[in-house]
């Protein structure tokens, strides 16, 4: 196969193509989606970006790290206890506003709007350019701007499985499949590696396995179903049977793939 089918295989279909609506779309998510992060709070220290980032050595005080889509800016404040020197840039305005607020009181802690293909052009500016679960990243030149851009590494981190039962127990009650949830697909990273390796680098791949307890609301799920009148109401039936003081309490099974390569290969 050729890099150029590696890129297809990468590419989502449902993928919007047009900048201003995905900013529209995303601007429009973004206090769902802080609310909902918020909510888990997550131990990023604990989480396998962070510890092969801190096992490597790859960071230091004087690095200096791109965030590619870093959204409410959760990446960004880890990066921040290792370097104060952290760039974030986003297609949706009020996502940077979340960050702009969490990572007020580090000083050196820039935000970018806009493409950041646009944005970012100058040869090894970052020490590290990483990239998180990002629609940002698609095609070959997408790939080729960050290892320009990055004097030292590059990461990306995309789910590859992802299971709810509660979604499980609800497809077989209305006897099909719901909606697709908006999260990676795993052929992405199996373009995303090859077309890596062919131009030239060495990248590693790494699997992040964890289950993690969840305590969602009624509204919570329903905000992710599409399905007609009926079905809601039978959807929302079942789930208040599930409820115990108001939340609905299950587990997701998770796995994430790193992909991480060094941009120099001695």
């Amino acid at each position: 196969m050729n890099i150029e089918e590696f890129e297809k295989i990468m590419q989502r279909e449902d993928r919007e193509e047009n900048q201003e609506d995905l900013e529209k779309i995303w601007d429009n998510k973004s206090e769902w989606f802080f609310n909902r992060t918020e909510k888990k709070q997550e131990n990023f220290s604990n989480r396998l970006v962070f510890k092969i980032i801190k096992e490597k050595k790859l960071l230091n005080e004087n690095s200096k790290v791109l965030d590619i889509g870093c959204g409410t800016g959760r990446h960004l404040l880890e990066f921040s206890k290792i370097t104060s020197h952290i760039t974030g840039t986003d297609i949706s305005s009020r996502m940077l506003d979340y960050a702009k607020e969490k990572l007020k009181n580090v000083s050196e802690a820039k935000f970018i709007h806009g493409n950041w293909m646009k944005n970012f052009t100058k040869e090894k500016e970052f020490d590290l350019v990483f990239a998180s679960m990002t629609p940002a990243i698609t095609t070959i030149e997408h790939i080729k701007r960050m290892c320009l851009i990055s004097k030292n590494y590059c990461m990306m981190e995309r789910f590859v499985y992802y299971r709810d039962p509660i979604r499980e127990e609800i497809e077989k009650m209305l006897g099909r499949k719901l909606n697709k949830l908006h999260s990676n697909h795993k052929e992405y990273t199996y373009g995303l590696w090859n077309i890596v390796w062919n131009l030239g680098y060495f990248p590693e791949i790494y699997l992040d396995k964890y289950i993690s307890e969840t305590k969602k609301t009624v509204i919570n799920y329903m905000e992710q179903i599409i399905c007609t009148d009926d079905e809601e109401n039978k959807i929302i039936e079942f789930l208040k049977g599930k409820e115990k003081n108001g939340k609905i309490i299950s587990k997701e099974y998770i796995i994430k793939a790193i992909i991480f390569w060094d941009i120099n290969i001695f």
